[in-house]
């Protein structure tokens, strides 16, 4: 089973164990999103760049209590198998509160919760993880459609040695979030998902042993982009 596979499991068990207690508390929907993201990895550090094709799935849950108060797990992964690296995932978990809510589909929701990723590819030993800021919004459409937003801020990711100390330690990391799509009620129970995501850290670079004339610190970017597909059951 994969790294990527083995967190949707672990996370959803935790999600679904936490519906049957929240329902003695009053009115719970929920939803569980499968996507494919087909984003591009891209990696940038002292203005030289590449990246790759890197498209995997994503698997996203939403559990909302009385119509206000809300809990979101989410997994998505960048794949680069393909060019002999390990993936890159991303999984966060939030708490969630709909500051306005006229309906089920329109409403403007604030959070905070917990995001840890695996940025093995770019040389850094381990994990990082750090608490995340996010809002997310929809507008209703009509009654089967509805535009949505996702965004998140994660203002201070732990730092981390490289996996050879002479490339040094990855510090000052950040991460942005954004997702913006539409989704379509095909059936009471099921919704079409379309949209784009786009996932950002930023980091310094330090202690590693430069080459004559060049700096000491150097400025990086990883990012995962692109558009994804997939389908929503909701309960």
């Amino acid at each position: 089973m994969s790294r990527q596979l083995r967190m949707a499991v672990g996370l959803f068990s935790l999600f679904f164990f936490v519906v049957m207690p929240a329902q003695a508390l009053g009115p719970v929907d929920g939803e569980v999103s499968a996507v494919w993201w087909n984003n591009e990895y891209a990696v940038e550090e002292g203005g030289a760049g590449a990246s790759e094709d890197a498209a995997a799935p994503g698997f996203l849950a939403e559990l909302w209590l009385m119509n206000r108060y809300g809990l979101r797990a989410g997994v998505y992964s960048s794949d680069l198998d393909d060019v002999g690296l390990d993936n890159s995932d991303y999984m966060s978990v939030d708490l969630l509160w709909r500051a306005f809510s006229p309906t089920e589909n329109s409403f403007f929701a604030l959070g905070a919760g917990w995001t840890e990723m695996d940025l093995s590819t770019i040389g850094l030993a381990g994990d990082t993880s750090g608490a995340r800021l996010t809002a997310e919004g929809r507008v209703g459409i009509i009654a089967l459609l509805y535009l949505y937003g996702q965004g998140a801020y994660m203002p201070a990711l732990d730092d981390a040695p490289a996996t050879d100390p002479a490339l040094g330690r990855f510090e000052d990391l950040e991460s942005t979030e954004l997702e913006l799509g539409v989704s379509w009620k095909i059936l009471p129970v099921l919704s079409l998902r379309a949209g784009y995501r786009k996932q950002q850290v930023e980091f310094l670079r330090t202690g590693f042993i430069p080459l004559p004339g060049s700096p000491t610190e150097v400025n990086g970017r990883v990012e995962s982009d692109g558009f994804l597909a997939g389908l929503t059951a909701r309960f």
